[in-house]
């Protein structure tokens, strides 16, 4: 499939009236001396210990103890400039007994027990150069990019290593109730070290409608020119419409349809013609919510696969990690998730079906709970757990994490 002229047309949308790319010079607070050295500093920690079962593969359990720490600095502003500089460390505590899945010479050479796709390394998560107005943020380096829930794009923040991309966004709100992004990503770094050249475009737009909920079509043009990744260009258009309504001050109705479709884009050898498909329903009752849902994502032999190559996927189809790639067959998710607070402990419990979208198989059932607490030091603490039943995908699966992190 040809490549669509994106930049010519975006380029022309963002540069419309009303939507200024050059800032206007405005008298500034600070001297640039004084917007360097006037900055917050970045420094976080998270430490994780994950246990990882498979018993129908391997004899020994996965024990992944590992600490993040990211050190980093945020400017103040000049005239609107800015910069982030953020690098993160990723520590083995103890032992490696586990596949860390790492890229290359990250790769700890672990076979004989489960992936834990945590490799220990350093490097450079963010650096970028920012310019904001009222209306207007542009960013360019090398940055974290979360779009809505991150189903498509997203920054993998549960792993210890972070996914970020070498970039170009911009962000305008200079039209009431309208949110535009538009991004062109040259590399995406990913949560095992390596790292994938591409030439791609993200267009997301929100539009409020009052207080009913955000509408939002966004168009992912993903060309990877890497020859072992084109498989994964793709184009996809969709769309989102999510929202709550108040019923009382203590109950609201929550509600979320989307839809989108994928074909192969640029060079991708491969034919791709999938449907995604969303739909939740749900309430808040304080102290708990309730959601119902039920996802797709489309899949054949003859049609592909429905791929979301830049997404959390952590987040999304089981915190076992059983549909990481999209499974021939497609897709199928039907979900109930409960979630609120007893005291001071936020806690969550999920139970997920798995279904093929063609052919009908049935892949398996998971269960899941989280609970968490955040200490009065602004520490927190949690313990989190999946359990994967295979019937005809995979295998039986036990997840359990204990994991403590820490701001300053």
């Amino acid at each position: 499939m040809k490549r669509l002229p994106m930049c010519g047309a975006l380029l022309a949308l963002l540069m419309a009236p009303g939507m200024p790319l050059v800032a206007e010079e405005e008298p500034a607070d600070l001297t640039l001396a004084e917007a360097v050295t006037k900055g917050k500093p970045i420094l976080n920690f998270n430490y994780r210990y994950e246990n990882v079962k498979e018993d129908d593969r391997f004899d020994k359990p996965a024990h992944a103890s590992t600490l993040r720490t990211a050190l980093g600095y945020r400017s103040a502003a000049w005239k609107g400039l800015s910069f982030l500089v953020e690098a993160e460390n990723v520590t083995v505590i103890g032992n490696d007994l586990y596949n860390n899945a790492g890229f290359g010479s990250l790769n700890n050479g672990v076979t004989d027990r489960p992936v834990v796709a945590d490799p220990a390394l350093t490097e450079i998560n963010q650096a970028y150069l920012q310019w904001q107005n009222k209306d207007n943020k542009l960013q360019l380096g090398r940055e974290e990019i979360i779009l809505d829930d991150a189903r498509f794009v997203g920054n993998v923040g549960w792993r210890q290593n972070h996914q970020s991309f070498d970039a170009f966004t911009f962000n305008n709100t200079s039209l009431e109730r309208i949110d535009v992004f538009y991004g062109y990503l040259s590399k995406v770094n990913r949560i095992t070290g390596e790292v994938a050249d591409m030439s791609s475009h993200l267009l997301n737009v929100g539009f409020k409608l009052g207080n009913v909920g955000t509408l939002t079509p966004y168009a992912y043009l993903l060309d990877y020119t890497q020859a072992d990744k084109i498989g994964n260009s793709t184009s996809t258009w969709g769309a989102e419409f999510a929202g709550k309504y108040a019923v009382t001050d203590n109950t609201s109705v929550l509600y979320e349809v989307e839809y989108a479709q994928q074909g192969d884009y640029a060079d991708n050898p491969r034919s791709i013609d999938a449907s995604y498909y969303f739909l939740m329903a749900g309430g808040a009752f304080e102290p708990v919510t309730v959601k119902l849902g039920y996802e797709v994502l489309g899949g054949s032999e003859t049609d592909g696969q429905f791929r979301t190559p830049l997404a959390t996927l952590h987040k999304f189809n089981g915190w076992a990690d059983r549909f990481l790639n999209t499974p021939t067959d497609g897709l199928q998710d039907l979900f109930l998730s409960l979630n609120g607070k007893v005291g001071p402990v936020a806690w969550m419990v999920v139970y997920h079906a798995f279904s093929a979208d063609t052919g009908g198989s049935k892949y398996g059932d998971e269960f899941d709970f989280n609970f968490g607490y955040t200490a009065p030091w602004k520490q927190s603490f949690g313990f989190k757990g999946a359990f994967y039943n295979a019937d005809e995908f995979s295998v039986d699966v036990t997840k359990l994490w204990l994991f403590t992190s820490y701001k300053i």
